[in-house]
């Protein structure tokens, strides 16, 4: 009786960890490759126009990165109240964001997008903004499936 007592102690332990692992991957503020690529092109960008390098927070990658979760959980594609979202996250004086969605993870791509959008153009290439965080998700979004990204921009000043 001890033993099967120890057996199903251990498995529910193991269920509790394994249920539990996916939650706390569902919103990292990690930097993964394709988002630190991201942040190099804007910086490519911002560099060419003699502007300063933007640097990746933690909290700003995390503040993108849930809204892009829940943009392809909820299967939608908007801002929404991002300055609210955003500075639930951290405290900036000054916030932006872009979205992009496409059928490929290119990090070019992406930044090319957003370049050749004036508003978007704007908050990329803006003196104002001094950090960034990228979210960058894959998953369907209708009946397709997508590379969605949200970069959130911010300053103190």
């Amino acid at each position: 009786m001890r033993s099967v007592a120890c057996v199903l102690c251990t498995i529910s332990t193991l269920l509790f960890f394994v249920s539990a692992a996916p939650a706390a991957q569902a919103a990292s503020s990690r930097f993964d490759r394709g988002e630190r690529g991201i942040v190099r092109a804007i910086n490519r960008a911002r560099h060419h126009e003699g502007l300063p390098k933007l640097r990746m927070t933690k909290r700003l990658a995390r503040a993108a990165d849930v809204h892009s979760r829940n943009m392809l959980r909820a299967d939608y594609f908007a801002h929404g109240a991002f300055v609210q979202r955003v500075r639930h996250f951290a405290s900036f004086r000054r916030v932006g964001e872009t979205l992009a969605m496409s059928t490929r993870c290119s990090s070019r791509r992406f930044v090319q997008m957003w370049l050749h959008s004036a508003p978007h153009r704007r908050v990329l290439l803006s003196r104002r903004y001094r950090r960034v965080g990228v979210g960058r998700r894959v998953g369907r979004l209708g009946s397709r499936v997508a590379c969605l990204v949200t970069a959130d921009f911010a300053s103190r000043r």
